[in-house]
């Protein structure tokens, strides 16, 4: 189950709010995800302006915001935010993995890999999947481990979380961490993520039809279809599949 607190609006973070322009906006984003989702929807903070992932990274959990992408992140205000945020709301998991993007922009790997533990371990898939990708990689001092990298990736899969899902595909299509080799169990996520909007699902959805594989029937128009949205979303290979396809 995906947790999400039960923290009170911290003054400074009102103060914030009150003087976004798109404050308004915000407040009628957060009603439509509680109707469409069940879940409540968290107060809106410093921390979630400053740290926030895109819609899209945040995949099945709620976003107040637009977000911003690793590359974009002001770490120094959004550790200090998102510090505050933690110390104003221990229970509020989610500012836990947003303090994790600080430190790791911030270049303090060991800080993120600690912090996403946290988040983890209480059940934040964000935080799974980024704490699975730092064993994949064997990043952060962790030692690489396609198993545990293996383990996390499911736990946010089996939450629906895209990201998971995806990553979780990919090594089930080449037999990693441990996994027993599924094609068609790796089509299936790559479709489940590909439908929210992964762009990484995408482009390995593409492959498997351009190659009729995981129970697919071939099929270059549908692979053409899912590499264009994958390159909206700024996977280069999608971009370099379409070049090779003859579909640029």
């Amino acid at each position: 189950m995906i947790r999400t607190g039960s923290s009170a609006p911290a003054l400074g973070a009102i103060l914030v709010l009150g003087v976004l322009a798109g404050a308004p906006a915000l407040a009628s984003d957060a009603d439509g995800l509680e109707r469409k989702s069940g879940l409540r929807v968290p107060d809106f903070t410093e921390c979630d302006h400053l740290a926030q992932p895109t819609r899209a990274a945040m995949g099945n959990l709620p976003a107040l915001v637009d977000g911003v992408s690793l590359a974009e992140l002001r770490w120094p205000a959004a550790r200090a935010a998102c510090a505050r945020a933690m110390e104003e709301a221990p229970s509020e998991v989610r500012f836990v993995a947003f303090a994790a993007r600080a430190a790791d922009k911030g270049g303090d790997a060991r800080t993120a890999a600690r912090l996403y533990r946290a988040a983890a371990d209480e059940g934040y898939p964000l935080a799974q999947v980024n704490l699975g990708v730092m064993y994949e990689n064997g990043e952060a001092g962790l030692g690489r481990n396609d198993r545990e990298a293996a383990r996390l990736y499911r736990l946010a899969a089996d939450q629906g979380f895209p990201a998971g899902q995806a990553s979780l595909g990919t090594f089930l299509l080449t037999g990693r961490g441990g996994l027993r080799r599924d094609e068609a169990e790796a089509a299936r996520l790559f479709r489940l993520a590909a439908d929210s909007g992964n762009a990484q699902a995408q482009n390995n959805l593409g492959k498997l039809y351009a190659e009729g594989r995981g129970g697919l029937r071939r099929d270059m128009n549908e692979a053409t279809r899912l590499w264009r949205l994958a390159a909206e979303g700024g996977v280069t290979e999608a971009r370099n599949n379409l070049r090779r396809a003859g579909r640029s």
